[in-house]
Protein backbone atom coordinates (compact mmCIF):
# COMPACT_ATOMS: atom_id res chain seq x y z
CA UNK A 1 0.00 0.00 0.00
CA UNK A 2 1.33 3.30 -0.38
CA UNK A 3 1.84 5.70 2.41
CA UNK A 4 2.08 9.21 3.10
CA UNK A 5 3.08 10.95 5.83
CA UNK A 6 4.14 14.82 7.23
CA UNK A 7 7.00 15.31 8.57
CA UNK A 8 7.54 19.08 10.52
CA UNK A 9 10.87 19.93 10.52
CA UNK A 10 12.05 22.68 12.28
CA UNK A 11 14.01 25.52 10.24
CA UNK A 12 17.27 27.10 11.81
CA UNK A 13 19.58 29.25 10.21
CA UNK A 14 22.72 29.00 8.34
CA UNK A 15 25.60 31.15 7.37
CA UNK A 16 28.05 30.74 4.30
CA UNK A 17 28.74 34.58 3.40
CA UNK A 18 25.14 36.36 4.51
CA UNK A 19 22.03 35.34 6.46
CA UNK A 20 19.72 33.14 4.01
CA UNK A 21 16.11 34.10 3.21
CA UNK A 22 14.66 30.77 3.90
CA UNK A 23 11.77 28.64 2.60
CA UNK A 24 10.09 28.87 6.00
CA UNK A 25 10.31 31.59 8.75
CA UNK A 26 8.73 29.00 11.39
CA UNK A 27 8.10 25.46 9.60
CA UNK A 28 8.75 23.21 6.89
CA UNK A 29 6.57 20.65 5.82
CA UNK A 30 8.66 17.41 4.06
CA UNK A 31 5.94 15.04 2.20
CA UNK A 32 7.24 11.08 2.33
CA UNK A 33 5.57 8.83 -0.32
CA UNK A 34 6.57 5.32 0.06
CA UNK A 35 6.24 2.53 -2.33
CA UNK A 36 7.41 -1.37 -2.49
CA UNK A 37 7.82 -3.83 -5.43
CA UNK A 38 4.19 -4.72 -5.42
CA UNK A 39 3.01 -0.97 -6.65
CA UNK A 40 5.20 -0.88 -9.32
CA UNK A 41 3.61 -1.55 -12.45
CA UNK A 42 4.57 -4.51 -14.70
CA UNK A 43 8.02 -4.18 -16.13
CA UNK A 44 7.51 -2.65 -20.04
CA UNK A 45 11.15 -4.23 -22.04
CA UNK A 46 12.48 -1.28 -23.57
CA UNK A 47 15.06 -2.62 -26.48
CA UNK A 48 17.86 -0.97 -26.85
CA UNK A 49 19.61 0.47 -30.33
CA UNK A 50 23.25 0.89 -29.73
CA UNK A 51 25.50 2.75 -31.21
CA UNK A 52 29.28 2.60 -32.96
CA UNK A 53 31.43 5.89 -32.65
CA UNK A 54 34.58 4.41 -32.86
CA UNK A 55 35.99 7.66 -31.11
CA UNK A 56 34.22 7.25 -27.78
CA UNK A 57 35.92 5.17 -25.67
CA UNK A 58 35.07 5.41 -22.21
CA UNK A 59 32.09 7.40 -21.75
CA UNK A 60 30.07 8.60 -18.41
CA UNK A 61 27.58 11.52 -18.94
CA UNK A 62 25.46 12.21 -21.05
CA UNK A 63 23.31 15.01 -22.14
CA UNK A 64 20.26 15.83 -25.07
CA UNK A 65 20.40 19.66 -26.73
CA UNK A 66 18.00 19.69 -28.95
CA UNK A 67 18.86 17.60 -32.22
CA UNK A 68 22.40 17.26 -30.39
CA UNK A 69 24.16 14.40 -27.88
CA UNK A 70 26.42 15.25 -25.92
CA UNK A 71 28.88 12.66 -24.13
CA UNK A 72 31.94 12.79 -21.91
CA UNK A 73 34.93 10.81 -21.38
CA UNK A 74 35.99 9.53 -18.04
CA UNK A 75 39.33 10.25 -18.93
CA UNK A 76 40.83 11.57 -22.29
CA UNK A 77 42.60 14.27 -24.31
CA UNK A 78 39.58 15.24 -25.66
CA UNK A 79 36.56 15.49 -22.83
CA UNK A 80 33.48 15.73 -25.12
CA UNK A 81 31.97 14.67 -28.02
CA UNK A 82 28.79 16.03 -30.35
CA UNK A 83 26.80 13.46 -32.03
CA UNK A 84 24.09 14.85 -34.22
CA UNK A 85 20.97 12.61 -33.94
CA UNK A 86 18.89 13.38 -36.72
CA UNK A 87 21.94 12.05 -39.25
CA UNK A 88 23.14 9.63 -36.46
CA UNK A 89 26.25 11.23 -37.16
CA UNK A 90 29.20 11.60 -35.18
CA UNK A 91 30.53 15.54 -35.28
CA UNK A 92 33.64 16.38 -32.97
CA UNK A 93 35.21 16.36 -30.32
CA UNK A 94 35.70 19.37 -27.97
CA UNK A 95 37.06 19.57 -24.55
CA UNK A 96 40.62 20.66 -24.16
CA UNK A 97 41.79 18.61 -21.39
CA UNK A 98 44.45 20.69 -18.78
CA UNK A 99 45.01 23.41 -16.37
CA UNK A 100 45.27 26.54 -18.79
CA UNK A 101 42.97 29.08 -19.97
CA UNK A 102 39.73 27.80 -21.05
CA UNK A 103 40.81 24.08 -20.00
CA UNK A 104 39.33 22.46 -18.04
CA UNK A 105 40.84 18.51 -15.83
CA UNK A 106 37.47 16.48 -15.64
CA UNK A 107 33.76 16.28 -16.42
CA UNK A 108 31.82 15.71 -13.17
CA UNK A 109 28.35 17.39 -14.68
CA UNK A 110 26.95 18.33 -17.93
CA UNK A 111 23.82 20.96 -17.75
CA UNK A 112 21.94 22.90 -20.34
CA UNK A 113 22.60 26.48 -20.69
CA UNK A 114 20.26 29.43 -20.87
CA UNK A 115 21.77 29.88 -24.67
CA UNK A 116 20.15 27.57 -27.09
CA UNK A 117 22.66 24.84 -28.48
CA UNK A 118 25.32 25.35 -25.55
CA UNK A 119 26.08 23.82 -22.26
CA UNK A 120 28.14 23.64 -19.24
CA UNK A 121 30.80 21.27 -18.48
CA UNK A 122 31.64 21.26 -14.09
CA UNK A 123 35.20 20.99 -13.72
CA UNK A 124 34.86 20.02 -10.03
CA UNK A 125 38.38 19.68 -9.59
CA UNK A 126 39.02 23.49 -9.99
CA UNK A 127 35.74 24.69 -9.63
CA UNK A 128 35.25 25.89 -13.08
CA UNK A 129 32.14 26.06 -15.45
CA UNK A 130 33.28 25.50 -19.06
CA UNK A 131 30.70 27.04 -22.04
CA UNK A 132 30.67 25.12 -25.19
CA UNK A 133 29.01 25.89 -28.22
CA UNK A 134 27.27 22.04 -29.98
CA UNK A 135 27.38 24.28 -33.35
CA UNK A 136 30.40 26.35 -32.66
CA UNK A 137 34.02 26.35 -34.19
CA UNK A 138 36.17 23.61 -34.14
CA UNK A 139 38.74 25.22 -31.52
CA UNK A 140 38.72 22.60 -28.31
CA UNK A 141 38.77 25.13 -26.31
CA UNK A 142 35.83 26.44 -24.02
CA UNK A 143 34.01 29.94 -25.34
CA UNK A 144 33.90 31.03 -22.19
CA UNK A 145 34.80 29.65 -18.29
CA UNK A 146 32.89 30.93 -14.55
CA UNK A 147 35.36 29.89 -11.68
CA UNK A 148 33.30 29.64 -8.50
CA UNK A 149 34.46 30.89 -5.19
CA UNK A 150 36.03 29.22 -2.25
CA UNK A 151 32.96 28.38 -0.39
CA UNK A 152 32.37 26.18 -3.69
CA UNK A 153 35.02 23.67 -2.40
CA UNK A 154 32.68 22.71 0.58
CA UNK A 155 30.44 21.83 -1.97
CA UNK A 156 29.16 17.98 -2.50
CA UNK A 157 26.54 18.43 -5.51
CA UNK A 158 25.43 21.55 -7.61
CA UNK A 159 23.20 22.30 -10.82
CA UNK A 160 21.65 25.82 -11.94
CA UNK A 161 18.79 27.22 -9.97
CA UNK A 162 18.95 30.18 -11.94
CA UNK A 163 21.19 32.49 -14.94
CA UNK A 164 22.84 33.57 -11.48
CA UNK A 165 22.20 31.12 -8.51
CA UNK A 166 23.05 27.66 -7.82
CA UNK A 167 21.61 24.74 -5.88
CA UNK A 168 24.23 23.10 -3.81
CA UNK A 169 24.59 19.95 -0.72
CA UNK A 170 27.38 21.02 1.39
CA UNK A 171 29.70 18.73 2.76
CA UNK A 172 28.61 19.63 6.53
CA UNK A 173 25.56 20.79 8.31
CA UNK A 174 21.57 20.04 8.83
CA UNK A 175 20.25 22.10 5.95
CA UNK A 176 19.69 19.75 3.07
CA UNK A 177 20.21 22.53 0.14
CA UNK A 178 20.86 25.90 -0.58
CA UNK A 179 20.23 28.51 -2.77
CA UNK A 180 23.39 30.37 -3.09
CA UNK A 181 24.74 33.29 -5.72
CA UNK A 182 28.15 32.92 -8.00
CA UNK A 183 29.81 34.30 -5.01
CA UNK A 184 28.56 31.62 -2.43
CA UNK A 185 26.30 34.27 -0.86
CA UNK A 186 23.10 31.96 0.66
CA UNK A 187 20.12 32.73 -1.23
CA UNK A 188 17.26 30.39 0.84
CA UNK A 189 17.92 27.03 2.56
CA UNK A 190 15.37 24.14 2.42
CA UNK A 191 15.17 20.86 4.33
CA UNK A 192 17.04 19.00 7.21
CA UNK A 193 19.02 16.30 7.09
CA UNK A 194 17.71 15.67 10.36
CA UNK A 195 14.61 14.12 9.11
CA UNK A 196 15.95 11.44 6.91
CA UNK A 197 16.65 9.21 10.11
CA UNK A 198 14.89 8.46 13.47
CA UNK A 199 18.51 8.83 15.41
CA UNK A 200 19.32 11.87 17.29
CA UNK A 201 23.20 10.76 17.78
CA UNK A 202 23.99 10.43 14.27
CA UNK A 203 26.61 13.29 13.20
CA UNK A 204 24.75 15.64 10.17
CA UNK A 205 27.71 15.03 7.53
CA UNK A 206 26.83 11.30 7.94
CA UNK A 207 23.43 11.16 7.51
CA UNK A 208 24.19 13.40 4.57
CA UNK A 209 27.02 11.10 3.22
CA UNK A 210 24.39 8.15 3.25
CA UNK A 211 21.86 10.08 1.02
CA UNK A 212 24.47 11.21 -1.40
CA UNK A 213 22.42 11.78 -4.70
CA UNK A 214 23.52 14.53 -7.88
CA UNK A 215 21.20 17.08 -8.11
CA UNK A 216 19.36 17.44 -11.29
CA UNK A 217 16.71 20.51 -12.45
CA UNK A 218 13.35 21.05 -14.34
CA UNK A 219 13.74 22.67 -17.14
CA UNK A 220 12.16 25.91 -16.01
CA UNK A 221 14.36 25.55 -12.76
CA UNK A 222 11.34 25.39 -10.61
CA UNK A 223 11.58 21.74 -9.63
CA UNK A 224 14.89 19.66 -8.17
CA UNK A 225 15.34 16.13 -7.65
CA UNK A 226 18.08 14.14 -6.18
CA UNK A 227 17.88 10.87 -6.54
CA UNK A 228 19.97 8.49 -3.64
CA UNK A 229 23.12 6.24 -4.76
CA UNK A 230 23.17 4.21 -1.51
CA UNK A 231 19.38 4.62 -0.09
CA UNK A 232 16.17 4.15 -1.98
CA UNK A 233 15.03 7.60 -2.22
CA UNK A 234 13.99 10.05 -4.50
CA UNK A 235 14.07 14.30 -2.98
CA UNK A 236 11.82 16.40 -4.70
CA UNK A 237 12.24 20.06 -4.39
CA UNK A 238 9.47 22.73 -5.11
CA UNK A 239 11.63 25.81 -5.05
CA UNK A 240 8.57 28.52 -5.32
CA UNK A 241 6.87 26.76 -2.29
CA UNK A 242 9.70 25.50 -0.74
CA UNK A 243 8.64 21.81 0.14
CA UNK A 244 9.88 18.62 0.11
CA UNK A 245 8.76 15.66 -1.46
CA UNK A 246 10.64 12.18 -0.98
CA UNK A 247 9.71 9.31 -2.25
CA UNK A 248 11.03 5.89 -0.78
CA UNK A 249 11.48 2.33 -2.10
CA UNK A 250 11.22 -0.04 -3.34
CA UNK A 251 12.63 -0.93 -0.07
CA UNK A 252 12.74 2.03 2.36
CA UNK A 253 15.89 0.70 4.70
CA UNK A 254 18.83 2.49 6.15
CA UNK A 255 21.85 0.67 4.93
CA UNK A 256 24.26 -0.87 7.33
CA UNK A 257 27.04 1.66 8.37
CA UNK A 258 28.75 2.72 11.48
CA UNK A 259 30.22 6.32 12.48
CA UNK A 260 34.06 6.24 11.95
CA UNK A 261 36.51 8.64 13.92
CA UNK A 262 39.24 7.32 12.78
CA UNK A 263 40.43 10.52 10.69
CA UNK A 264 39.65 12.81 13.56
CA UNK A 265 35.98 13.48 12.51
CA UNK A 266 33.12 11.38 11.57
CA UNK A 267 32.87 9.44 8.65
CA UNK A 268 30.44 7.02 7.28
CA UNK A 269 31.58 3.49 7.63
CA UNK A 270 29.33 1.13 5.60
CA UNK A 271 29.18 -2.47 5.00
CA UNK A 272 30.74 -3.06 1.77
CA UNK A 273 30.00 -7.04 1.40
CA UNK A 274 26.19 -5.87 1.69
CA UNK A 275 25.67 -2.58 -0.01
CA UNK A 276 23.72 -2.33 -3.30
CA UNK A 277 23.75 0.53 -5.82
CA UNK A 278 20.61 2.11 -5.54
CA UNK A 279 20.12 4.96 -7.97
CA UNK A 280 22.47 5.34 -10.55
CA UNK A 281 21.31 8.45 -12.27
CA UNK A 282 17.93 10.67 -12.60
CA UNK A 283 16.76 12.85 -15.06
CA UNK A 284 13.96 15.85 -13.92
CA UNK A 285 11.98 16.96 -17.17
CA UNK A 286 9.00 19.12 -17.32
CA UNK A 287 6.10 16.84 -16.16
CA UNK A 288 7.81 13.32 -15.19
CA UNK A 289 10.82 12.19 -13.13
CA UNK A 290 13.30 9.31 -14.39
CA UNK A 291 14.88 7.35 -12.11
CA UNK A 292 17.44 4.77 -13.23
CA UNK A 293 17.62 1.91 -10.50
CA UNK A 294 19.90 -0.56 -9.96
CA UNK A 295 19.60 -2.23 -6.99
CA UNK A 296 22.21 -4.85 -6.32
CA UNK A 297 26.26 -4.42 -6.14
CA UNK A 298 27.89 -2.39 -8.97
CA UNK A 299 30.27 -5.12 -9.49
CA UNK A 300 26.85 -6.85 -10.99
CA UNK A 301 25.77 -4.08 -13.11
CA UNK A 302 26.83 -5.94 -16.22
CA UNK A 303 25.27 -9.15 -15.14
CA UNK A 304 22.39 -10.19 -17.50
CA UNK A 305 19.80 -11.25 -14.40
CA UNK A 306 18.34 -7.92 -14.01
CA UNK A 307 20.09 -5.27 -15.63
CA UNK A 308 19.27 -1.50 -14.90
CA UNK A 309 15.22 -0.15 -14.28
CA UNK A 310 13.75 2.87 -14.85
CA UNK A 311 10.80 3.95 -12.74
CA UNK A 312 8.66 7.26 -14.07
CA UNK A 313 6.95 9.48 -11.36
CA UNK A 314 5.06 12.46 -11.51
CA UNK A 315 6.08 15.04 -8.95
CA UNK A 316 3.65 14.48 -6.98
CA UNK A 317 5.24 10.94 -6.56
CA UNK A 318 2.87 9.10 -8.00
CA UNK A 319 4.39 5.70 -10.18
CA UNK A 320 3.50 6.09 -13.83
CA UNK A 321 5.89 3.53 -15.43
CA UNK A 322 8.40 0.57 -14.53
CA UNK A 323 10.78 0.49 -17.55
CA UNK A 324 13.35 -2.87 -18.11
CA UNK A 325 16.27 -2.19 -20.53
CA UNK A 326 17.64 -4.92 -22.07
CA UNK A 327 21.49 -2.43 -21.87
CA UNK A 328 23.58 -1.65 -18.52
CA UNK A 329 23.82 2.08 -18.19
CA UNK A 330 25.66 4.52 -15.84
CA UNK A 331 23.98 7.39 -17.07
CA UNK A 332 21.03 8.61 -19.26
CA UNK A 333 19.33 11.40 -20.45
CA UNK A 334 15.50 11.91 -22.25
CA UNK A 335 14.68 13.37 -25.26
CA UNK A 336 11.22 14.53 -24.19
CA UNK A 337 10.31 16.14 -27.36
CA UNK A 338 10.54 12.62 -29.68
CA UNK A 339 10.06 10.09 -26.78
CA UNK A 340 13.84 8.69 -26.20
CA UNK A 341 16.00 7.73 -23.49
CA UNK A 342 20.03 8.09 -24.48
CA UNK A 343 21.99 6.41 -22.27
CA UNK A 344 25.72 5.33 -22.00
CA UNK A 345 26.46 1.64 -21.57
CA UNK A 346 28.98 0.03 -19.33
CA UNK A 347 29.55 -3.27 -21.15
CA UNK A 348 32.69 -4.69 -23.37
CA UNK A 349 32.16 -2.08 -25.68
CA UNK A 350 30.74 0.94 -24.65
CA UNK A 351 28.99 3.45 -26.60
CA UNK A 352 25.63 5.17 -26.78
CA UNK A 353 22.22 3.40 -26.94
CA UNK A 354 18.66 4.81 -28.03
CA UNK A 355 15.44 3.30 -26.44
CA UNK A 356 12.12 4.57 -28.16
CA UNK A 357 9.62 5.24 -25.68
CA UNK A 358 6.23 3.46 -25.33
CA UNK A 359 3.46 5.97 -27.26
CA UNK A 360 1.91 7.53 -24.76
CA UNK A 361 3.98 7.16 -21.80
CA UNK A 362 5.30 10.84 -21.91
CA UNK A 363 2.70 13.76 -20.61
CA UNK A 364 3.16 16.17 -23.38
CA UNK A 365 0.10 18.38 -22.30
Amino acid sequence: MRNKLLLLVGFSAFFIACSPRHASDEIEKEEIVIFNEKDLPDPIVLTGRKYNFPAIINPRYILCIGDYLVVSEKSNDNLLHILDIKSEKYIRSTGKNGFGPREASMVYKLENASEKESFWCYDFEQTIFSKYSVTGDTSKLAESQLRLGEIFHYVKDLTWASDTSLLVTMVDGNDKYFEVSLNGDTLATFGKWGSMMDRKDIPYNVISSIHHGRIKSSPDKSKFISAGSRRNFIDVLNKNSGKILSIRGPIDEIPEFEVDYSLGYPMANMNLETLTVKYLDSFAGSKLIYGLYLGKSFRQISDPDKLNRLFVFDYQGNILNHFALDYPLTSFTVDEKNGIIYGVTIDQDPNVVAFALPEGSLLTE
